[in-house]
């Protein structure tokens, strides 16, 4: 790629060109010194360096279009009663409308201030105790998970600042919603956005806004979508807010687990088989679709697809070149250049070349992926307040031999509170088909009746049958670590319960069991107040 040298014109040059500059009136001076001023304010907002914008917008001439930049930087700030009144005033004036001048800028800051407002009346905040995160939480109900947040933030910081090179020098504001609606108030998504692709975090207006997973009918891997967010966060710094979306979020979605293990997770099975498809059919999502955001794609299996080709795509360039090759295309990337180019920089060929090399790879290892749903978190309404597990007959896959009547007797007496009735004709169903011994379903619903009768190690390995295939079910990792907890397995209890942590921490019981776990006197106070049997 060319490059344009600039040479530096001679003093006696510049000396020449201020002599022959006219002298502009007092009102032109003004207005071009104003318009420097706010240009090098939306600068430094559009990178988040907030220090910055405020001293562009404390030399300018005071008035209306000040008090919008000032406005909008006290929305990034957080101030957002403070905004609502600049921005407010400003409007009024009416000098924001003349000579043709829109005030959109003002109008959208001023929703999103009162927005935010609403969303968060009678929030309580916590921050976190090195002050490396502001939480800001809408319901003080969901305050709960503050101490897991720091713990991981805390970890993905130090991960991260390695990877990508950015260590935030002011508290990473986060803000837990209790409701999808919120999130539409403060972002410029609708309600119909976010329920059609499951989307639960936004990084925006140097804040990232999360829904609580308390309000999810399952939960959802919350901390995951936090280090996510903090990912988009990094990556705005880091270039100056030029990465596209398709950048943003596949080194968001590569990285989300960089906080708990030191490589990407592999994608799961049903994502392989879609991904795999795709390819096959030429059906991808481009990278031109995920624009201005994969939360605006038409289904959650697009939205999943999505994510699922730029994870791998930059998972490949991180594979083939190392950090060097992330480290490349992001100095790319903030230098201005094409995030296409800066890629085929990084890798060394052009992009196109990389994409096939991408499909060719991808293709091969996607191929053993199985079908199944590929369907995101999901949002409660009124009917979906926390329903028992069903305890009918789901063992028809069992087929029609002496193993589902047992398993099916056994479910019938299970729900007539009948348990250890129940755990003996489950037993029976194990011993009648070598099938029904292994099937998770079974092992899954015995293995919780053996926890709620208090009968732990025979409890154990079933469920470890069980969260093999569903280890981000919260309920049953929490079984689990009661099981191994009270069978003389802490470690992995500690690792269980934290499972259920990540995705939905608002089980009562497993902070009794965390509370026995912990060696931190405030840790164990935290859970204690939270323990309920």
């Amino acid at each position: 790629m060319s490059r344009v040298r600039l040479r530096r014109a001679p003093w006696h040059a510049l000396g020449l060109a201020l002599v022959l500059l006219p002298a502009l009136p007092r009102s032109e001076a003004v207005a071009d010194d104003q318009a420097s001023a706010l240009s090098d304010a939306d600068s430094a907002l559009a990178s988040w360096d907030l220090p910055a914008a405020q001293t562009a917008i404390d030399s300018a001439p005071a008035g209306p279009h000040r008090d919008v930049k000032q406005g909008v930087l006290d929305v990034y700030a957080g101030r957002y009663a403070k905004a609502e009144a600049l921005l407010a005033a400003a409007l009024a004036s009416g000098v924001l409308t003349e000579g043709g001048t829109p005030d959109e800028e003002a109008r959208h800051y001023l929703a999103l201030a009162r927005g935010s407002q609403r969303a968060l009346e009678g929030n309580v905040t916590v921050t976190s105790p090195d002050g490396h995160v502001e939480a800001v939480f809408a319901d003080p109900k969901d305050a709960l998970i503050a101490p897991y947040l720091f713990d991981a933030m805390e970890a993905a910081r130090s991960a991260l600042g390695t990877d990508l090179g950015v260590l935030p020098d002011h508290a990473v504001r986060f803000e837990f919603l209790d409701d999808p609606l919120k999130l539409a108030m403060v972002t410029p998504l609708t309600v119909e956005n976010i329920r059609t692709t499951g989307t639960v975090g936004v990084t925006k207006y140097r804040r990232i806004m999360m829904i609580s997973p308390r309000v999810m009918v399952f939960g959802y891997g919350w901390i995951d979508t936090a280090v996510h967010e903090y990912v988009h966060y990094l990556l705005t710094m880091r270039t100056g807010n030029l990465a596209p979306v398709w950048l943003q979020e596949g080194l968001a979605k590569l990285l989300e687990t960089r906080w708990r293990r030191a490589t990407p997770a592999p994608l799961p099975p049903p994502v392989a088989y879609h991904l795999h498809q795709a390819i096959v059919r030429d059906d991808l999502v481009t990278l031109d679709e995920m624009y201005p955001s994969v939360a605006m794609l038409p289904s959650q299996e697009r939205a999943a697809l999505a994510y699922a080709e730029v994870e791998t795509m930059l998972g490949l360039l991180l594979e083939r070149k190392g950090p060097a090759g992330i480290e490349t295309l992001l100095d790319g990337v903030a230098a201005g250049e094409d995030a296409r180019v800066a890629l085929a920089t990084a890798w060394g060929a052009d992009f196109e070349e990389f994409m096939e090399e991408w499909k060719a790879v991808t293709r091969r290892r996607t191929a053993k992926g199985h079908d199944g749903p590929m369907g995101g978190p999901e949002f409660k309404g009124a009917e979906d307040e926390a329903e028992p597990e069903t305890l009918g007959d789901v063992f028809s896959h069992l087929g029609g031999g002496r193993a589902r009547q047992h398993a099916r007797l056994g479910g019938l007496l299970q729900a007539r509170g009948h348990g250890t009735a129940a755990a003996a004709q489950y037993e029976k169903a194990r011993k009648a088909d070598p099938r029904a011994r292994e099937d998770p379903v079974l092992s899954r619903r015995l293995g919780k009746l053996y926890v709620e009768l208090r009968d732990y190690p025979p409890a154990v390995p079933l469920l470890e049958r069980a969260a093999k295939v569903e280890p981000e079910d919260a309920n049953l990792a929490a079984a689990q670590g009661r099981a191994l907890l009270r069978s003389g397995e802490p470690e992995r209890a500690r690792e269980a319960l934290m499972r259920s942590i990540q995705v939905n921490p608002f089980i009562p019981s497993l902070h009794c069991d965390l509370a026995e776990l912990t060696d931190d006197e405030q840790r164990r106070a935290h859970e204690t107040a939270h323990c309920s049997e």
